[in-house]
């Protein structure tokens, strides 16, 4: 089992709950972080004792996305120069198959995914929320895909997930504007399920959602999720596809050199 200071993994009577741990990096994932929850979760996706699975994060955010700074000190060790980091194709490719991965790890497990947020879902840290089958939020948070902001694409099957929910219009807004999307405004247009006033009450809501569903029959929630994954999620592994392709080619682009650079040099 899965339990570190940046990720606490539990299962207690059936309730698998996975909570990001980083609140001082508006719980970022590191690379580490990001296999942790990996493993957590396709460990789960194989017992027969697992009701449901609960994803959320800790100190007043869900998750800021992937953790831009680790990355790009990465690179600048690897580059010339510490103003010009390069991400080579290889370590492109690497990065988006982590986040594809990722997103493979949630919508593998058969049972119902809850995602509890509160404050910012960013990023990889927005599709790893989203691609959950609930998604309950408090009224402070939001859902921010701020990718072309820094000459990037969604990832994470960003741009499946949301399409999925909202419908194409809404979805490009949300996709190419790179603003942010405030939860009454996600739940209006059907992108969560519900919206609570703040911490307290997500966690009560949450409480309550999980003793519904562990009282249901599991076969029949495996069942249902099956079907209905299988009409709404039918163009998942495409959109993870075209990500990998599309985001492999704007990681090595001078555009996110740039963004790389400016996070890759010292405070003064």
């Amino acid at each position: 089992m899965t339990d570190s200071a940046e990720l606490l993994a539990t299962i207690d009577d059936g309730i698998a709950r996975l909570t990001i741990n980083r609140p001082t990096r508006m719980n970022a994932l590191s690379g580490a972080v990001s296999l942790g929850i990996r493993a957590a979760l396709d460990e789960w996706a194989t017992r027969d004792d697992v009701r449901v699975v609960v994803i959320t994060g800790a100190g007043g955010s869900f998750s800021a996305g992937a953790d831009i700074t680790d990355m790009a000190a990465a690179n600048s060790r690897g580059a010339e120069s510490a103003d010009a980091p390069a991400v080579d194709e290889s370590s492109a490719v690497g990065i988006i198959s982590n986040g594809s991965d990722l997103a493979r790890s949630v919508r593998a497990i058969p049972v119902p995914v809850i995602a509890a947020v509160d404050g910012a879902a960013v990023g990889i840290g927005a599709s790893l929320a989203l691609g959950a089958d609930l998604i309950y939020a408090t009224a402070r948070s939001y859902f921010l895909l701020p990718f072309v902001n820094i000459g990037l694409m969604p990832d994470g099957a960003a741009t499946m997930l949301v399409a999925a929910s909202i419908g194409r219009a809404r979805a490009n807004a949300l996709l190419m504007l790179g603003e942010k999307f405030r939860a009454a405004a996600a739940f209006d247009a059907g992108l969560i399920t519900e919206v609570v006033d703040d911490e307290p009450a997500l966690r009560t809501r949450v409480d309550e959602v999980v003793g519904k569903l562990a009282a249901k029959s599991p076969s029949a929630l495996r069942t249902t999720k099956a079907a209905s994954d299988a009409i709404t999620m039918a163009a998942f592994e495409t959109a993870l596809g075209e990500e990998l392709a599309g985001q492999t080619r704007l990681l090595q682009s001078p555009e996110f050199q740039q963004t790389l650079a400016a996070f890759a040099k010292p405070a003064e």
